[in-house]
């Protein structure tokens, strides 16, 4: 009897060494994300490389982005780039005006978004910046509610697309150092489009560059 148990209990020793074993093996496997290039991205002109000046006036507006009044807070940055020659910079006049850029892609429900970009904050002040994205049903001008997004994500994964990151309320100052957000996230299953957007409240200058989202799950839906 006694040898029996003994037995057993090295039989079951052994099959749990493997099993720790082949999971450890699976997180050393996981491969790196790919980085992204302009080809897979689904927003235009993410890199800011393109700015155009309407009807002859002195202001530059970021081709492709909105074009909704930007009133003297957002400005093409040639010095302070990531990469390239030309980055967006968001520095609100006064408080009461919030600098932003947007731009609206059509995504399919249920597939994952990589959204992409890098940033840098040489001042913070007030609410600082953060990402202040959408999800929109049916028509491009239904925004889904926060109340509704509750019901998809958890606290910490709707200030990915809220915030400054996961679990991160908003972008911290990066004491004129380039960073990178890098996140993962997936569609409502009643969403058509998604809204990249970023806010820069009064006393902040932020800078963006190079703006990525990527459909991982359909490499067929491209925009340059």
């Amino acid at each position: 009897m006694r040898c029996f148990r003994f037995i057993l209990f090295c039989y079951l020793t052994l099959i749990s060494s493997s099993c720790v074993k082949e999971i450890g093996e699976d997180v050393d496997e996981q491969p790196m994300p790919e980085e992204p290039t302009q080809i897979m991205n689904l927003l235009s002109n993410g890199n800011c490389e393109k700015w155009v000046n309407l009807l002859g006036g002195e202001e530059e507006y970021l081709n492709g982005w909105s074009l909704r009044t930007h009133q003297g807070s957002v400005f093409a940055e040639y010095k302070l780039v990531y990469e390239g020659t030309a980055s967006a910079k968001l520095c609100s006049p006064r408080t009461g005006i919030t600098a932003f850029v947007s731009q609206s892609v059509p995504v399919m429900p249920g597939h994952r978004i990589r959204i992409v970009h890098h940033y840098l904050m040489n001042k913070k002040s007030g609410n600082g910046a953060r990402m202040y994205c959408y999800f929109r049903q049916g028509g491009a001008s239904s925004n889904i509610s926060n109340s509704v997004l509750a019901t998809f994500y958890d606290e910490n994964t709707l200030d990915i697309i809220r915030g400054g990151g996961y679990g991160i309320p908003s972008f911290s100052d990066t004491a004129g150092e380039w960073k990178s957000f890098d996140y993962t996230i997936r569609v409502p299953a009643i969403a058509n489009y998604f809204v990249f957007e970023i806010h820069s409240y009064a006393g902040t200058t932020f800078y963006v560059d190079d703006c990525y989202v990527i459909d991982l799950d359909n490499s067929t839906i491209k925009r340059l």
